[in-house]
């Protein structure tokens, strides 16, 4: 057995034992000796969401269809894995790419119409794009964040900034960058509830940083919490670098400022 079929094969073997975190790494292995292999980023794919890193799922399921864009399985995965994160509207782009390769399917004609229409209200609840004036009203700004006078696009919080930039009188970007991103990390979420729901509807308690980041991107992108958070969890990724990633029709990523002795790191998304 070459060394290919044998790396493949304990990836296989480790996946189906629930040993998934191996699963990764020995697909990651077995792309690097046959990276011109769709099956192989489409079974990491699979494997990655097992972990729960559906991010990194959509985008092993993109690599794979970029090798070969006919792959119905890699195709179907990437949209449920961008429906998770909360792209709905990416996600019904590749399932109707889906349904004119594959024909009429009842089921996920359906499925697309929901999809569909919950991005429209994504669109709607979102501050991206919308007016500046529903941004004081944001649930992201509440109490947690001062309006500077000086300038009306720009809050202030004990722990980190927020601006905003508008373009023909819409949102067009957001910014929300922390005085300390460790310290953040560090302590206990005072300004945004405390608490978030696990995927089994379990109550955990949230440090700052990761309260305020699932909030920035949910009120951004007009999504829930919870695909807020997996989107949160996919960007904090080693993998996931600083970005752009391209999500609900808007680039998201991290932005960086100052020198190595005072550097701030921050969240942004931008229309794309």
């Amino acid at each position: 057995m070459d060394e290919l079929a044998a790396v493949l094969a304990q990836a296989r073997a480790a996946l189906k034992s629930g040993d998934t975190q191996t699963a990764v790494r020995l697909y990651r292995r077995a792309q690097e000796l046959s990276p011109r292999d769709p099956e192989i980023p489409h079974e990491r794919g699979l494997a990655l969401l097992e972990t729960g890193d559906v991010g990194l799922a959509a985008v092993a399921q993109a690599e794979a269809l970029a090798l070969d864009s006919a792959h119905i399985g890699a195709r179907a995965q990437r949209a449920a894995a961008l429906e998770a994160l909360g792209d709905d509207d990416g996600a019904a782009r590749e399932l109707r790419e889906l349904l004119s390769r594959i024909g009429p399917q009842p089921a996920l004609s359906a499925r697309l119409s929901g999809l569909e229409q919950s991005a429209k209200r994504a669109a709607s609840r979102r501050l991206l794009g919308n007016p500046q004036a529903r941004l004081a009203a944001s649930p992201l700004v509440g109490s947690a964040l001062a309006r500077n006078i000086a300038d009306p696009l720009t809050f202030r919080s004990a722990f980190a900034e927020l601006k905003a930039q508008v373009r023909q009188g819409g949102i067009a970007r957001l910014d929300l960058v922390f005085d300390s991103m460790d310290a953040s990390l560090g302590r206990s979420d005072l300004s945004y509830g405390g608490t978030t729901e696990d995927e089994g509807g379990r109550r955990l308690p949230l440090d700052e940083f990761t309260s305020a980041g699932i909030v920035f991107l949910s009120e951004a992108l007009g999504i829930e919490t919870i695909r807020a958070r997996r989107m949160l969890s996919f960007l904090l990724a080693p993998e996931c670098g600083l970005g752009p990633h391209r999500f609900a029709g808007a680039d998201v990523g991290w932005t960086i400022s100052g020198d190595d002795g005072s550097r701030k790191y921050g969240l942004f998304v931008a229309l794309h």
